[in-house]
């Protein structure tokens, strides 16, 4: 179990953004993934299926006070709000944030929730997608 100071170092971390990375999305690159996916949907060609993004700009944010809490992680979810489509030729910049750190007790024990949310903008300045995401720390 984690001392609460380590808890409490992340709590401050909310807020706290991480460099925004940018690329573009390169035919290719979406070709590739929507054959990885099985998707064959033939709009793909020309417009991003859900979840490219991540693989296209996954900003990741890496916080050292966690590792200090328990000896895993699990993967609690993603929730990803789409706001326009994403297209072959779209320069897209991600920007990644803690947005909460909060800790609950389970049947296993003693367990840490870090959510981190991306906004994902086009060349546009345009917001095109948000993503909300849970990573779990036992």
């Amino acid at each position: 179990m984690a001392t609460t100071s380590a808890v409490d170092r992340l709590r401050s971390r909310i807020g706290h953004t991480v460099a925004p990375i940018s690329a573009t999305v390169e035919a290719g690159h979406l070709k590739r993934f929507t054959e990885a996916i099985g998707d064959p949907n033939p709009r793909w060609n020309t417009e991003a299926p859900p979840t490219y993004l991540v693989a296209l700009v996954p900003a990741s944010m890496h916080l050292a006070e966690a590792e200090e809490y328990g000896k895993g992680w699990l993967n609690g979810g993603n929730r990803f709000e789409y706001v326009e489509p994403v297209r072959v030729g779209d320069r897209i910049t991600a920007t990644a944030r803690v947005a909460d750190v909060y800790e609950k007790t389970g049947s296993s024990g003693s367990l840490l929730f870090i959510i981190f949310e991306t906004d994902y903008v086009n060349q546009h300045g345009r917001t095109v997608a948000r993503l909300r995401g849970t990573a779990i720390r036992r």
